[in-house]
This record gives C-alpha cells, sequence and structure tokens, in this order.
C-alpha cells in the first residue's frame, strides 16, 4: 500500500488525484491511500467553498472548466445543464456553484474509486522526512507517509495576506471566508479604503455592494454597453480602491476576428518553435513577442507603432490611456474598444496577443534556464502584459462602471493627498492584496517564506528555490529539487507553490500544465510495482 499525503485540498490536489485514479484502471491490485489536508472540503477548498456569496462570479469563461472522469464523465458546463433551475448559459456563474461542482467530483471519486481517501480537516503545520518516508503534524498529532504533494494554492498552509497591512480587514473576511461581524464592522454610509485594485479588490466591492441588496438595470439601448446602480441603501457613501501607479486592469479580450486568430496561430508556431532551439534567447523572446504585437496591430486597424507597443509592454499602459488620467475611465474606453465602439489600443493589441498565446508560453518558459538580468526584465513584462490579458470579465466591468457613475467607487493611486486626507478614524481599512504566488514573499535571495512549512523546508535543503524566482523549482513531473538540484525523491509540488519557474498557475484550466499527469503515471508505476513485488514475496 502507498501512502499518500496531499497538503492543500484544491482543483491542483482534484485533477492529480482524477488523473491516478485513472492510471490505476489498468493496473488492478495496485493499491494507494491518500489523505487530503485542507481545512476546506476537498475538491473546492478555501476559493472556491460552496458557501461563498453569490455575488462572488468566474473570472474566466465557465467552458475551460473540466474535471470529468470515469466515474462523473462531465465537464462543469455539462454538469450544470443537468442541474434543475440553473443558468446554464451564463459565462460567468457564481463561483460557489463551480465549487459545488469540483467538490461533488472530489466526492464521487472518494466514494466510488479506486482510491482510499481519507479528509483531513486540518492545517499540515510541518512536514519533515523521517526513516520511514515522511512525517507531517498537525495540532492534533502526527502521520507518516510514503509520498507528500504540496498543494498549497493561495494558502493551506497559514500563510496571511500581507502583514504590512495587518490594521485592515482582510479581504477574505468580505468574500470567499464572509464573516458576519467583519461585514457587520462596516455600517452604512462609511468610507471604505482598499488596499489594492485587482479581482480581489473588485470582490470586496461587490460584496459592499451587489451582497448587500444592490441591484442592476440595463443602461439605455444602444451600441455601448451600459449598467445603472439601484442602491438597497446598506451599502457604504464612498469606495476607494487604491493601487501603486494608478492603472486599471483591463477587461478581457473579446472574441477577435478571422484575421487576427490567424496571426495567433502563426505567433503559436513561432513561439513553439522557439522554445525548441537549443540557443533561444530571452531576447529572441521578446523580440517574436513584438512581431506579433505589430502584425495584430495591421490586422485589427489598432493605431499601434512598434515603439507604441514597446513602450506600452514596458510601462504597462499606452500614451493614449495614460491620458485619459482616471483608472475607472480608462476601464470604460478599454470596453468600449472591445466592442469595436472606440479606436484599438496597444493595450487592447498586447491584452489579445498574451492571452492568445499564454498556452505555449506556459509550454516553452517553464524551468527555463534564466539569467539574473532576464528573468527580472520578464517578471516585469509578465506582470504588465497580465494586467491587460486577464482583467475582469466584461460584466464585472459594467458592474465597476456603474458604481463610478453613480459617485460611490473610485480608484486612486495609493498614498495619494485624496486617500491620505481621509483620516484613520474615518474610514475602515480593507487588504486586498493577496498572497504572492511561489513560496517566498518577494524573490530570492532577498524573500521571506510565507510559512514555517515552506522556511523549514528551504532550510533543511530539502527544496530549491532559484535566484530571481518566488516558487519552488521541481522536475517535468512536479518532483521537488533540492538544493543542490537533485530529485529529492517522494517529495513533489503542485501549482502555485512553483509559481515562477512554471508560468499560469492562477487558472482552472486542466489541460495547461502537464505535471500532475506525470506525477500521477510515476505514482501509479511505483504502486503496481509494489504490489507484483507483494505478489512475489507471497509466492516465492
Amino acid at each position: 500500500m502507498t501512502r499518500i499525503a496531499m497538503i492543500g485540498g484544491g482543483p491542483k490536489c482534484l485533477f492529480a488525484l482524477l488523473e491516478l485514479h485513472e492510471q490505476l484502471r489498468a493496473l488492478p491490485g495496485a493499491a494507494v491511500a491518500v489523505d487530503v489536508y485542507d481545512p476546506y472540503p476537498p475538491g473546492a477548498g478555501r476559493v472556491w467553498n460552496t458557501a461563498q456569496p453569490q455575488e462572488l462570479r468566474l473570472n474566466v469563461n465557465a467552458r475551460i472548466i473540466d474535471a470529468s472522469f470515469s466515474l462523473g464523465p462531465w465537464s462543469f458546463d455539462q454538469w450544470r445543464r443537468g442541474q434543475p433551475g440553473l443558468d446554464s448559459d451564463d459565462p460567468f456563474p457564481p463561483r460557489a456553484l463551480v465549487g459545488q461542482y469540483l467538490r461533488g467530483q472530489f466526492e464521487r471519486l472518494a466514494e466510488g474509486g479506486l482510491l482510499r481517501i481519507q479528509h483531513r480537516a486540518s492545517i499540515a503545520k510541518t512536514l519533515r522526512r523521517v526513516a520511514v518516508g515522511w512525517e507531517i503534524s498537525t495540532g492534533q498529532g502526527a502521520e507518516t507517509y510514503d509520498e507528500v504533494v504540496v498543494a498549497t494554492g493561495h494558502g493551506a498552509t497559514g500563510q496571511d495576506s500581507d502583514p504590512s497591512c495587518a490594521m485592515g480587514l482582510p479581504a477574505t473576511a468580505l468574500t470567499v471566508q464572509r464573516c458576519d461581524a467583519a461585514d457587520r464592522s462596516i455600517a452604512a454610509g462609511r468610507t471604505v479604503l482598499i488596499k489594492g485594485a485587482a479581482l480581489t479588490a473588485f470582490d470586496v466591492v461587490l460584496a459592499l455592494t451587489e451582497g448587500r441588496g444592490g441591484r442592476w438595470q440595463e443602461g439605455p439601448g444602444g451600441a455601448s454597453p451600459a449598467l445603472r446602480y439601484l442602491p438597497s441603501g446598506h451599502e457604504p457613501s464612498t469606495i476607494i480602491m487604491t493601487s501603486r501607479q494608478g492603472i486599471s486592469m483591463a477587461p478581457k479580450p473579446l472574441e477577435s476576428g478571422p484575421e487576427v486568430q490567424r496571426q495567433l496561430e502563426a505567433y503559436r508556431s513561432g513561439v513553439r518553435a522557439w522554445g525548441l532551439r537549443e540557443e533561444g534567447t530571452p531576447s529572441q523572446l521578446r523580440d517574436l513577442l513584438l512581431d506579433g504585437a505589430l502584425a495584430i496591430a495591421r490586422v485589427s486597424g489598432a493605431d499601434a507603432s512598434r515603439q507604441a507597443l514597446e513602450q506600452t509592454a514596458r510601462h504597462g499602459i499606452c500614451e493614449q490611456m495614460a491620458a485619459l488620467g482616471n483608472p475607472l475611465e480608462q476601464l470604460r474606453y478599454s470596453v468600449e474598444a472591445n466592442r469595436g465602439l472606440k479606436a484599438k489600443t496597444p493595450d487592447w493589441v498586447w491584452g489579445v496577443l498574451w492571452s492568445g498565446l499564454y498556452p505555449e508560453l506556459v509550454s516553452v518558459l517553464s524551468r527555463y534556464p534564466w539569467d539574473a538580468t532576464s528573468r527580472k526584465e520578464f517578471t516585469a513584462l509578465a506582470a504588465n502584459l497580465e494586467r491587460l490579458a486577464f482583467g475582469p470579465p466584461e460584466p464585472t466591468a459594467l458592474k465597476l462602471l456603474a458604481l463610478h457613475e453613480a459617485g460611490m467607487l473610485r480608484h486612486e493611486i495609493a498614498g495619494s493627498r485624496s486617500a491620505g486626507d481621509l483620516g484613520r478614524n474615518e474610514v475602515v481599512r480593507v487588504n486586498a492584496v493577496t498572497v504572492a504566488p511561489g513560496i517566498l514573499n518577494a524573490p530570492a535571495p532577498e524573500g521571506v517564506p510565507s510559512s514555517k512549512l515552506f522556511g523549514a523546508l528551504l532550510g533543511r535543503g530539502e527544496i530549491m528555490v532559484r535566484p530571481g524566482e518566488r516558487g519552488i523549482f521541481t522536475d517535468t513531473d512536479g518532483t521537488c529539487l533540492d538544493a543542490r538540484g537533485h530529485r529529492n525523491e517522494s517529495l513533489s509540488a503542485l501549482g502555485r507553490p512553483t509559481e515562477d519557474p512554471t508560468l499560469g498557475h492562477d487558472t482552472l484550466n486542466r489541460a495547461l500544465h502537464p505535471e500532475y499527469r506525470r506525477w500521477a503515471r510515476r505514482i501509479a508505476a511505483q504502486a503496481a510495482a509494489s504490489n507484483q513485488k507483494a505478489i512475489s514475496s507471497c509466492h516465492p
């Protein structure tokens, strides 16, 4: 019997166990027992828990969600079409509903599958190697395992969002971990100052408006999409989001035309070809991306020169958008450009290119041997372009704009005079800055581990974080590499803890990363070999 511990029970854990189950179907007799450590029900975990408010919605199109397997052979869209009373056409359904699907798939696996699964509803406090494998300690005791997989996502090891904002309410207390006491602490008519102006901040805004009974009304007819906010009277009087640069996230690009798609396909091939070159350099990749952006600008009619595209990638916003000043007016322009009502900008071009090439970039850049300068440059580039490619869906953007029109929502630069003049006693502060991906709060070697568990593994040399990165460096099957660069057999990491050496883990796209499939194949082969050895010992 192979005993496995999964630290973290969210979607990455689910995907790995589904694949392991399917592998074991072809290996009768291979016995595997799995303990899942997570305070929340597995499958959904904390971020997708089924108790979160209905106003918190999916930020990507639901068609990408697929946790199907032999005992539950349906994607999320197929599953919800069979549920009475559900809107099966909504591309951005409530996250709690997605969690219901993920949790249900896990329960089907646990109840009828080939794995012997037990949920341990606690946080793994420590992890250390012992003579018989790995020992995990919780507040309730300790257990030993043959294999351990760290898949902690957004914080199953107990990370805090941001110690520098300890005096503010954590955003999670108003959103995914709704706490009545936290909600009551923000009385109607108060001013709320939010640290952050990205997707988590948008969740807070909606929780304090739509979540308190506010409603949305379709705006006047015409080509320009618009909503009007109808307040309930229970909202704060003013909500101010703050960010360091005062730049809006752009809404996700809408479907583009066939000419753009042809260009994207050509440059997907180009990125794959770059990844196959032994001498491929970061500067060559940057030039390739810039060529692709220019090609898309030409076929889409965007006013975007090569110089303008370079500056946009460097600064995260083009001159035309920056001239608008107000970040919410930047958001409005982006919505209208998406709809073809305003001229397309370099921002739009980069959003289309980055989202269109992202699967190929994830593939070719995984474990790329960066030098220090190129690593820093790419990290900055990716942060800028992800703001343009992976912002809110249009429905969320329209809600934010409606609140702005109603005079309830502002977006200002952190530390600006307007936000600073509010006075500490007059506002409720909310921290909507999420835990950084990876396991360090900043790139190595300066970064500090986000939990004691990770700190201990680093201190003992059980795992490696490369200079300039924040995440655990793993082999292609998720096996952690130790401080000497050797495979640390039986210790693996999947998903968000490995961000930087591998990319794009804030996703429900099961097909984007291959590590969990390779991990499952390794575990299944080991379990089969162990079973065969046991049979041979019984029948010499």
